[in-house]
C-alpha cells in the first residue's frame, strides 16, 4: 500500500511471568503454552480489527486503523487489551500462568510500504505506546491521553498519572479498568430529509418578507461551529424561495494579498457569465453587456457601474486588491455595487449567501457595511460564519436596525433522533440512542456517522470523533476515489478535476458525489471545466492530513505548475496561489530531504520573488515585504546563489526603507549595496544607489548625495538599460529641488519624462508629480494644475496604487496652490491612499496637504486632528531618513496652533522644526524659520523675528522658490512697518 499519514492506535503487549513459577515447567511445555498464548493473542487482536505487525520475543505490536481506519479504533484497542488480559490470566490448573503488560497510544503515524519491505508504522505515537507498556505493571493496561480522551465515555479509567517515557519526556497515562458499553448492531440504508431548524427558517422567512415589503436590505449573520449546519440551513432556505428570485452564493477564502474582494469577484463573474478562460476584453464586454441591459439605467450611469464592476471582477495587475482596499476607493466600489444591485433587483427581492465570512478580510467587511448602509433595494444578505468572526470583529452587525444574528445551537435530542431515524430507516432504534449520544446534536456528525454505517454495513461501529468518521469513510472508498479526494484536498475547498495529477474516471467522481464527499457547482474553472467543492471543509482537512508528505510535494508542485499554465493571460490573479503551492512543495521536500528539494526551492524562490516584485510595483509594500521575506527564507534554505538573490535583496532593502525609514533600514541598504557592487554593474545596484543618495540628503550631505546620484546615472548608462537610465535621471533631480534650483530641476525632469515615455518605463506618474511640485514652487500655479491632471490620467491608466497616491497628492497640492475648494476632497483621498501605501514619507506628505486643505476650508480643528492622527501612527525616533518630513510636520503643527491662538504649542513646535531642519533644505528650513518668526513677531520680540526672517530671506533669495521669496518679503515689510518700541 502507498505511504499515508493516519491517526491510528498502537498496542504493545509483553508476556511476563507474574508468579515466578513458570521456570519449574518443562521447556517443551512452556514453549507450547507460549505458542498457544501467542496464537490466542493474534486471534483476539485480529477479531477486534487490528493488524498484528510483529512479535518481538515475548512482546507483540498491533495497530488499529491500518490498512483501513475504523471510527472506533481506539476503543477497539482498549477492548482488545481487556480481552487479552482476561484470556491470558484464565489459564487452567497445571499450566504455566502468564500476565500481560500492555501500553496503548493514539496519534498520527506514517504507514505504508518502504522499498518493498514489510508493512511498517512509524512515528512518535509508536514510541510512546512502547514506553507505556514498559511502565505498566503485570496485568495493567496503560493508555495515552488521546486514547483516554476518545474512549472516556466507553471505558472506565483509574486516575491518570505521569510517567517518564524515555526519549519522549513525561506522558500522562491512565490504567484501563473495564468496558462501560457494548458495540451495537448495524443499520438500514436509507437517507432522510432536512430536520429541525424550524424557528431559524421561520425567522429567515419573516425577514425575507420584510425585505420584500419594505424594499430595504437586511443583514442576517448565521453563527455556528464547524459542522453545525450553517450551509445546510442556507440551502434549505434558498430551496423554499421562488426559483425565479435572484439568488447568488459566494465563499470567502482563508489565504493571498490579492483576494480581499474574492467573494464579490465570484458574484460579478457569475452574474456576467464570465469564464476563467475569457480574455480580459471579453470579460469586460460581458460585464458591460450585462449592465447595459438592465432597466432604469441611462447610458452614462451604466458605463460608470460597469467600470466599477470590472475593476472588482478583473482585479489583477491593472485593478489591484491592495488599491481597492483604500477607504476612498472602497467607498467608490461599494457605491458601484450599490447602484448595480439597486438596478438588478428593482422592487423584487433577492438573496446573496456569503459562506465562511470568518475568513473575510477587514476591507471586505467594511465594504459590506457601506453597501448595507446605502443600498435602497430589497436584498437579503445571508452571511455564514464561525463564532471567531466576533472575536476578530465584535462590532459586526452591531448598532444596525437592519441586521440580525442567528446562532445555530446543536439539535435537541428529539430533532437528533428524528434525523437519525430518517437517515437510518426502520428497525434501527438501537442505533439511534447511540447516535444521539455521540453526535451531541451536530447534524454533520449525524450525517457522517450514518454515511459510514451505510457504506460499511453491520460491521461499522459508532465513531468517537468526526475525524474518525471522515477518515473511516475515506478508507471505505475504492483506492481511486480516495486518491481523488486526497489530491483534491491539496488544491483546496474548491477544485477542478483537470487540476489533479491523476485523471479520475466518471465512475470515481460519481461515487465520491454519491458518498457525500464532494458536490458539483455550476461555476467553471480556469480551463472551463466543472467546479467541485468538498461537502464540508473538515472532509478536505482530514483528507489532506492523510496524504503523506512525499505525495503532498508532488501534488502541490503539480497544481502550482498547472494553475500557472491554465490561468493564461490572467495568471496575475492567481500568482500568490501559484507561489504558495510552489513554496509548500519545497518546504515539504526540504523537510524530507527529498532529491527534488533543490529544484523545487529554485522554483519557489522564483515564484515568490516575482510575486513580491509585482506587489511592490503596485504599491502594496506590506504585501511585497511579506512575500519577499518568504522568498529570501527559501533562498537561504535552498542555497540559492547570491547573484540570483540580488533582485530580492534589493527589494528587501528598498521596501524596508519605504516602510521603516530608520537606521536599521539604512544599514540594510548599505549591506545590499556592498553585495551588489561585488557583482558588478546592474539595475539592482542603480536602484540601491538612488535610494542611498536620497537617504543621505536628510543629513545635509548634498555633495555625497549628488556623487551617488551621478554614480547611479553612470552605472545605468553602462547597463544599456534605457528604462533604468530614465529612472536614475528622474531620481537625480532631488538635490536640485532641495536647494531651490527649480529651473534646472524642471529641465532635468522634462528630459527624464521624455525618456520615461519613450521607454514606457513605469515612472511617468512619479515624474509628473515632481514636476507639479516644482511648478508650485516656481509660482506657476496654472502649469501645476495642468501637470496634476496629466498625472491623474496616467495613474488611471496604470491602475497602480502608488501611482494613484502620487497623482492624487499632486492634484491636491495644485488645487491648494490655486485656493480651489476642491483641494479638500482630493487631500482626503490622498491621505487614505497614503495609509494604504504605507511608509512615513507618504503619510507625512499626505497629512501636511490634508491639514492645509482643512485649514483653508475653515476647519482648524480638523487641521490639528490629522496631525495628531499621523503623529500617533509614526515613530519620529525611528524615522532617521525622514527628518525633513518630521520638520515639515512640526512646522505645520506650529502654524495650526498659531492660527488657533495657542502660542505655547506654536513656539515649541516651531523651535523643534528649526532645530531639525537641514541647513541646505531650502523649503523645509525657510518654512520653519518663518513659523518661529511669526510667534516672535506676535509676542513682541522684533529682534528675534528679524534675525529669523533675515536668515530665511538669505536662503530663499538665490533660489527659484517664488512663493518663499514673497513670504519673506511680506514678513520683512510687516516688521519694518511695525512702530518701534520706545
Amino acid at each position: 500500500m502507498p505511504q499515508e499519514r493516519k491517526v491510528v492506535t498502537v498496542l504493545f503487549a509483553d508476556i511476563v511471568d507474574s508468579s515466578g513459577t513458570t521456570r519449574s515447567y518443562d521447556a517443551e511445555v512452556l514453549r507450547a503454552a507460549l505458542a498457544r498464548t501467542f496464537t490466542r493473542t493474534r486471534e483476539i487482536l485480529i477479531a477486534h480489527g487490528a493488524t498484528v505487525e510483529k512479535f518481538i520475543g515475548d512482546a507483540v505490536m498491533a495497530v488499529f486503523g491500518v490498512p483501513v481506519a475504523h471510527e472506533d479504533d481506539a476503543e477497539r484497542a482498549v477492548r482488545a487489551a481487556i480481552a487479552l488480559r482476561a484470556e491470558v490470566s484464565s489459564s487452567g490448573e497445571g499450566r504455566p500462568r502468564f500476565s500481560l503488560r500492555i501500553g496503548i497510544n493514539t496519534g498520527e503515524v506514517v504507514t505504508g510500504d518502504v522499498e518493498g519491505a514489510e508493512f511498517l508504522v512509524t512515528g512518535g505515537p509508536v514510541i510512546v505506546a512502547a514506553r507505556l507498556e514498559e511502565n505498566a505493571q503485570p496485568g495493567e493496561i496503560l493508555v495515552g491521553p488521546m486514547t483516554r480522551e476518545i474512549t472516556r465515555d466507553r471505558i472506565q479509567y483509574d486516575t491518570p498519572r505521569l510517567i517518564e517515557a524515555k526519549g519522549m519526556g513525561q506522558v500522562e497515562a491512565a490504567a484501563a479498568l473495564e468496558v462501560l458499553g457494548a458495540v451495537l448492531p448495524g443499520a438500514l440504508p436509507h437517507l432522510g430529509p432536512f430536520v429541525g431548524r424550524d424557528s431559524e427558517l421561520r425567522l429567515l422567512g419573516e425577514i425575507h418578507a420584510r425585505v420584500a415589503s419594505t424594499g430595504r436590505p437586511h443583514l442576517v449573520t448565521v453563527y455556528g461551529e464547524a459542522g453545525i449546519g450553517k450551509s445546510r440551513v442556507a440551502m434549505e432556505f434558498l430551496r423554499r424561495l421562488d426559483p425565479n428570485e435572484p439568488m447568488a452564493r459566494a465563499t470567502c477564502l482563508p489565504y493571498g494579498h490579492a483576494i480581499t474582494y474574492g467573494p464579490l469577484q465570484e458574484l460579478i463573474r457569475g452574474e456576467a457569465a464570465i469564464a476563467a478562460t475569457d480574455a480580459r476584453d471579453t470579460a469586460r464586454s460581458k460585464i458591460e453587456t450585462r449592465v447595459a441591459g438592465m432597466a432604469g439605467l441611462d447610458e452614462q450611469e451604466a458605463r460608470a457601474i460597469a467600470r466599477e464592476l470590472t475593476t472588482l471582477a478583473l482585479a489583477d495587475e491593472s485593478g489591484l486588491p491592495g488599491e481597492l482596499a483604500s477607504d476612498e476607493r472602497r467607498r467608490e466600489l461599494a457605491l458601484g455595487m450599490t447602484r448595480y444591485l439597486a438596478a438588478r433587483l428593482g422592487s423584487a427581492p433577492g438573496t446573496i449567501v456569503l459562506e465562511d465570512l470568518h475568513w473575510a478580510e477587514e476591507p471586505f467587511l467594511a465594504l459590506l457595511e457601506e453597501l448595507l448602509e446605502h443600498l435602497r433595494a430589497p436584498l437579503l444578505l445571508l452571511c455564514l460564519a464561525r463564532p471567531d468572526l466576533l472575536e476578530r470583529r465584535p462590532s459586526w452587525g452591531a448598532g444596525r436596525t437592519n441586521a440580525i444574528a442567528i446562532s445555530l445551537e446543536p439539535l435537541d435530542t428529539r430533532e437528533t433522533e428524528t434525523l437519525a431515524r430518517d437517515l437510518l430507516g426502520e428497525g434501527a432504534a438501537s442505533r439511534v440512542e447511540e447516535i444521539v449520544e455521540r453526535t451531541e446534536g451536530n447534524p454533520l456528525f449525524v450525517e457522517e456517522f450514518v454515511h459510514m454505517l451505510l457504506d460499511q454495513g453491520s460491521k461499522a461501529v459508532v465513531p468517537p470523533t468526526l475525524h474518525g468518521v471522515i477518515a473511516a469513510r475515506l478508507d471505505a472508498t475504492s483506492p481511486s476515489v480516495k486518491r481523488l479526494i486526497q489530491e483534491a484536498s491539496v488544491v483546496g475547498r474548491t477544485f477542478w478535476l483537470d487540476a489533479l495529477p491523476s485523471t479520475p474516471s466518471t465512475r470515481d467522481v460519481d461515487e465520491a458525489e454519491r458518498r457525500g464527499l464532494i458536490s458539483q457547482r455550476a461555476r467553471r474553472g480556469p480551463t472551463g471545466t466543472h467546479t467541485f467543492v468538498f461537502r464540508h471543509g473538515l472532509i478536505r482537512d482530514v483528507a489532506y492530513g492523510s496524504l503523506s508528505k512525499a505525495e503532498r510535494i508532488q501534488v502541490h508542485d503539480h497544481y502550482s505548475r498547472w494553475l500557472e499554465t491554465a490561468a493564461g493571460e490572467r495568471a496575475q490573479e492567481y500568482a500568490e496561489i501559484v507561489a504558495y503551492h510552489a513554496e509548500r512543495a519545497f518546504e515539504l521536500a526540504r523537510e524530507l530531504d527529498a532529491p527534488a528539494a533543490s529544484e523545487l526551492g529554485r522554483r519557489a524562490f522564483a515564484e515568490l520573488s516575482r510575486t513580491a516584485a509585482a506587489a511592490s510595483a503596485r504599491g502594496e509594500f506590506r504585501a511585497a515585504r511579506e512575500l519577499n521575506d518568504r522568498a529570501l527564507r527559501v533562498a537561504e534554505t535552498a542555497s540559492i546563489p547570491m547573484p540570483d538573490q540580488a533582485a530580492s535583496r534589493t527589494l528587501a532593502a528598498i521596501v524596508s526603507l519605504r516602510l521603516d525609514s530608520d537606521t536599521a533600514a539604512v544599514n540594510e541598504l548599505d549591506r545590499a549595496i556592498t553585495a551588489a557592487r561585488a557583482l558588478g554593474p546592474s539595475t539592482e545596484l542603480v536602484r540601491l544607489l538612488v535610494w542611498r543618495a536620497s537617504s543621505v540628503t536628510i543629513f545635509d550631505d548634498l555633495d555625497e548625495s549628488q556623487r551617488l546620484f551621478e554614480e547611479a546615472v553612470a552605472l545605468a548608462r553602462q547597463t544599456g538599460d534605457r528604462e533604468i537610465l530614465a529612472y536614475a535621471v528622474w531620481a537625480s533631480s532631488e538635490p536640485l529641488g532641495l536647494t531651490g534650483q527649480l529651473q534646472e530641476q524642471a529641465r532635468l525632469l522634462d528630459d527624464a519624462l521624455a525618456q520615461i515615455r519613450a521607454t514606457a518605463a513605469p515612472y511617468e506618474v512619479a515624474c509628473l508629480a515632481e514636476l507639479c511640485v516644482n511648478a508650485i514652487g516656481r509660482g506657476d500655479k496654472k502649469r501645476a494644475r495642468q501637470i496634476a491632471d496629466e498625472a491623474v490620467a496616467a495613474a488611471r491608466t496604470t491602475g497602480r496604487r502608488m501611482d494613484r497616491w502620487r497623482a492624487t497628492w499632486a492634484l491636491a497640492a495644485s488645487l491648494l496652490a490655486n485656493e480651489d475648494p476642491a483641494s479638500l476632497p482630493a487631500a482626503e483621498e490622498a491621505l487614505s491612499l497614503a495609509r494604504e501605501v504605507g511608509g512615513p514619507g507618504a503619510l507625512a506628505e499626505a497629512a501636511l496637504t490634508a491639514s492645509r486643505a482643512r485649514q483653508q476650508s475653515g476647519d482648524l480643528g480638523g487641521a490639528q486632528a490629522v496631525l495628531d492622527e499621523i503623529e500617533a501612527e509614526l515613530d519620529p525616533a525611528r524615522m532617521t531618513v525622514q527628518r525633513e518630513a518630521i520638520t515639515l510636520l512640526e512646522t505645520r503643527r506650529s502654524e495650526v496652533a498659531f492660527a488657533r491662538g495657542d502660542r505655547a504649542v506654536a513656539r515649541t513646535s516651531a523651535t523643534t522644526a528649526v532645530r531639525l531642519a537641514p541647513k541646505r533644505h531650502v523649503e523645509a528650513r525657510v518654512e520653519a524659520l518663518l513659523a518661529l518668526a511669526s510667534v516672535d513677531f506676535a509676542e513682541e520680540r522684533p529682534k528675534d523675528a528679524q534675525r529669523l526672517i533675515e536668515e530665511a530671506s538669505a536662503l530663499a533669495a538665490p533660489t527659484d522658490y517664488r512663493d518663499l521669496q514673497e513670504r519673506t518679503r511680506r514678513m520683512t515689510d510687516e516688521l519694518t512697518a511695525r512702530p518701534k518700541a520706545r
